[in-house]
């Protein structure tokens, strides 16, 4: 399934580099990544492909503390 999530994280540089290494330790494949600056954070809208349940990443995405909001935009099924 494909995923698509916009992320609003603190204006640092590591923030992204955190939020990036949880989204590959949970198994999802970044297929899309766009990264804005917005009111003085990051504004990243990113799409992930994985078979695992979407749960798995947002919960690990919203307990980091650079993460300031994780929003599910749509879920798309893959074509077979």
């Amino acid at each position: 399934m494909k995923y698509s999530l916009t992320i609003a994280l603190k204006n640092q540089s590591i923030a992204v580099e955190r939020f990036l290494r949880v989204v590959r330790h949970r198994g999802f494949d970044l297929t899309h990544f766009q990264l804005n600056m917005d009111d003085g954070q990051y504004q990243v809208a990113m799409t992930v492909d994985s078979d695992k349940p979407l749960h798995l990443l947002t919960s690990q995405l919203n307990k980091l503390v650079d993460v300031t909001a994780v929003t599910v935009q749509n879920l798309q099924r893959q074509a077979v």
